[in-house]
């Protein structure tokens, strides 16, 4: 079974790719499909990234999202290879990759062709080997601040109960995609982990959320527990994680983007490691 992550190309989110397929020895059955949103130079590295190491990427070739679909001429382009391979929202044209959003594109979908389709029971019933199956699996919160109150979130079953050759989600995101986003007064950590063969995500959120101000110390907040669950949930240790234990340890804030960065890695790790020895 395959997990096809659907990430929009943001700044850090390329990064955590290039990271992952050079740093984290990223699982073959990770195949990551990248919906370019900005014309970013680190679309064309993660690219080579892929390529130098052999690892199958999907590319969308007709974004649904973001600005990169609208230019006539985008300066960073992606080069195919057998390697980076072509998806495409359904519009009639080929790609390695079909994403499908309707029943009547599933049903015209060719014999064979890898997909990502809805997880509804009416797209189920169709039994096709090919397709993997798109959630949106992320827990959201209005308030940043109110992770505080669940803490633990499921988020995936045991693969061997799981429909059709994989399935796809939005790590980290929804399938809402807001290009500015907006501040928020908690800083919250979601850590991806696995127990009894199923997925959880777990949240380490600050304490002190009064106003906007002093996202390190927030950060050193939400940090603080991080070593005491890695001890006591040691089948989350991943190369991310301690980074991050690490930079909370050295008191070093590094910036949103980077521990996003840093949380796609972690996440990515923990997802190769639940399909690589699950059964």
């Amino acid at each position: 079974m395959n997990y096809y992550p659907l990430i929009r190309g943001r700044q850090y989110d390329l990064l955590a790719l290039k990271e992952a397929v050079e740093k984290d020895a990223l699982s073959p059955h990770v195949l990551p499909v990248i919906e370019p949103v900005k014309d970013l130079p680190a679309l064309t590295a993660v690219a080579k990234a892929f390529t130098a190491r052999k690892h199958l990427l999907f590319v969308v070739q007709n974004p649904q999202v973001g600005r990169y679909g609208l230019l006539a001429s985008p300066v960073h382009r992606a080069a195919l290879s057998p390697w980076v391979q072509s998806a495409r929202y359904f519009d009639g044209q080929t790609g390695a990759l079909i994403i499908a959003e309707t029943l009547a594109q599933v049903v015209a979908l060719p014999n064979g062709q890898v997909s990502l389709i809805p997880a509804g029971a009416r797209f189920r019933r169709l039994h096709l080997k090919h397709a993997a199956y798109l959630e949106d699996h992320t827990p959201t919160r209005e308030r940043t601040e109110d992770y505080h109150l669940v803490q633990r979130e499921f988020y995936q079953y045991p693969q061997q109960t799981l429909p059709g050759s994989g399935f796809a989600d939005y790590p980290l995101a929804t399938r809402h995609y807001d290009e500015r986003g907006y501040p928020q007064r908690a800083l919250s950590l979601h850590l991806l982990f696995e127990q009894h063969e199923q997925l959880w995500v777990q949240h380490f959120t600050s304490v002190n959320n009064e106003d906007f101000s002093h996202p390190q110390d927030k950060f050193f907040e939400a940090a603080a527990p991080l070593s005491a669950w890695l001890t006591a949930t040691p089948k989350a240790s991943t190369p991310a994680l301690r980074e991050l234990i690490e930079l909370a340890a050295a008191r070093h804030f590094p910036g949103a983007g980077v521990l996003r960065k840093l949380q796609l890695r972690h996440f990515l790790s923990v997802m190769g490691h639940y399909l690589d020895t699950s059964f």
